[in-house]
């Protein structure tokens, strides 16, 4: 199961079994078309919805539904579980390093030394368990080194990038 939160709308569960596809436990009745890797067509209610993925990275996508943008943030199992155990990077605005929260291997840096980075800004995508993971700035400051570098893995709690 995971939930879907799509702008500022409450978050939904979406569960995908056999029997079907549910919404906060309702059945969809509707159907759902695969274009290409990023183009869908809804039908429901006797309306055809076209989505097209616009942007994606790691669980935040920018979704077009028949001309309007929407933000779309993903969470899963995987993220409950680390909120769990208090490994939720987010959860502290006063950081002065940010470390890796599971194993995994850099796939992308996004930041440089001297960078200064707002909240939510990604500062790079960690691959963990076959998942991208976005890790994102948990405030306001200024990157004052990055530890590490694209392709390199990474073990858990090792410091990834250090803030001044």
């Amino acid at each position: 199961m995971i939930e879907i939160k799509a702008g500022d709308t409450e978050k939904i569960k979406v569960e995908n079994s056999k029997e079907g596809i549910f919404l906060d436990g309702k059945s969809f009745e509707g159907e759902i078309i695969k274009i290409n890797d990023s183009s869908y067509k809804v039908f429901k209610s006797n309306k055809i919805f076209r989505v097209d993925i616009v942007e994606r990275q790691g669980k935040e996508m920018k979704l077009k539904v028949n001309d309007q943008l929407i933000d779309v943030s993903v969470t899963d199992h995987i993220d409950h579980i680390l909120d769990k155990l208090g490994m939720n990077i987010a959860a502290s605005a006063l950081v002065s390093d940010i470390k890796a929260p599971m194993p995994g291997s850099i796939l992308s840096v996004t930041v440089a030394e001297g960078d200064e980075v707002n909240e939510g800004d990604a500062l790079l995508v960690l691959e963990a368990m076959k998942m991208e993971n976005v890790i994102k700035s948990p405030g306001e400051g200024k990157v004052s080194k990055v530890h590490i570098s694209e392709k390199e893995n990474v073990e858990k709690n090792q410091v990834l990038i250090s803030f001044e």
